[in-house]
């Protein structure tokens, strides 16, 4: 039957082919030749294995290097600048990720500035962003850009004259203000941000400068809050 005539091409085409690992992945990028020699020489002068097998991590290092510098330097990118940072409003969040952005942002900052190695790299990051490795990279890294917006712009905070500020503010807004540090300084024990001792402690004065400013029985609310 015609079944068993392409039962047996297969099997013909089998033996036909050479011993190896083979699988039905498409490579994104092209063999690299100079490791490939580097191994087959050690094979033929028999390296110990041990070697072998760290010069193939150090090419995979140098190789994933490569892929993930363009990715952190698009990442700074998405962050606002410092100076745009208001003492007096909520800390800024990171731009959105834009995939085309990033991949235009290649041709000139791509890992062919690390790299030797030829081939598909769009085709590589395309497929990367829509792997669990991507999001799980990209959350971590979207959480510690956000923490640190908020750290400096607590310690923008910090710094500014809350004496000055507090001058035209109606009481609902001073309160709003105390209310407002202390959640934010909580959330920083909360989630371990690394929040200076220094900023910290001017942080505690800055409150002191504006609750003195208030009625003595909200004084007291606000102490027990």
């Amino acid at each position: 039957s015609l079944s068993c005539v392409s039962e047996n091409c297969h099997h013909l085409k089998m033996l036909d082919t050479k011993p190896g690992v083979y699988t039905q992945y498409q490579p994104f990028l092209q063999k690299d030749k100079t490791i490939l020699k580097k191994v087959l020489k050690g094979v033929q002068t028999k390296r110990p294995g041990e070697v072998q097998s760290a010069l193939l991590r150090r090419h995979l290092l140098e190789l994933t290097q490569s892929f993930m510098i363009p990715l952190e330097r698009y990442m700074g990118t998405l962050m606002p600048l410092q100076k745009n940072i208001s003492p007096y409003k909520a800390a800024p969040q990171p731009w959105p990720f834009n995939p085309d952005d990033f991949i235009a942002s290649l041709e000139t900052s791509g890992p062919q500035l690390t790299s030797g190695v030829k081939g598909d790299w769009v085709g590589l990051y395309r497929k990367f962003f829509r792997s669990p490795n991507f999001s799980g990279w990209y959350n971590a890294r979207y959480k510690g850009m956000s923490q640190k917006l908020q750290i400096l712009q607590l310690e923008a905070l910090s710094d500014a004259d809350l004496k000055k500020w507090v001058k035209d503010k109606k009481e609902v807004e001073v309160v709003d203000m105390i209310l407002k540090i202390k959640c934010k300084l909580e959330k920083c024990d909360a989630e371990d941000m690394p929040l200076g001792e220094e900023t910290r402690r001017q942080l505690q004065c800055r409150l002191q400068d504006i609750v003195c400013t208030l009625p003595e029985d909200l004084r007291t609310v606000l102490s027990y809050s």
